[in-house]
């Protein structure tokens, strides 16, 4: 079973530091097999596609699919 985790990271933009999250899919011994990194500055958007995720079980090899069509959705 996968399963699937926010992660936060600081980026720099225009000489400032701004946080940003991403999704990371862990398998079972918890190594990281997909990652989506900068998918968004608002955590709640990220927390939305990190539930689409599990409500969909999704395969770690759609994970970048399904955060691009996230993105240019209305749910965004």
């Amino acid at each position: 079973m996968t399963a699937y985790r926010i992660f936060e990271e600081s980026i720099i933009i225009e000489d400032k530091e701004a946080k940003v999250f991403g999704i990371a899919a862990f398998d079972i011994s918890g190594e990281i097999i997909a990652l989506v990194p900068n998918i968004t500055a608002v955590r709640e958007k990220a927390e939305i596609l990190l539930e689409k995720c599990r409500r969909l079980e999704a395969s770690p090899c759609q994970l970048r699919d399904i955060a691009e069509d996230y993105i240019i959705s209305d749910e965004y």
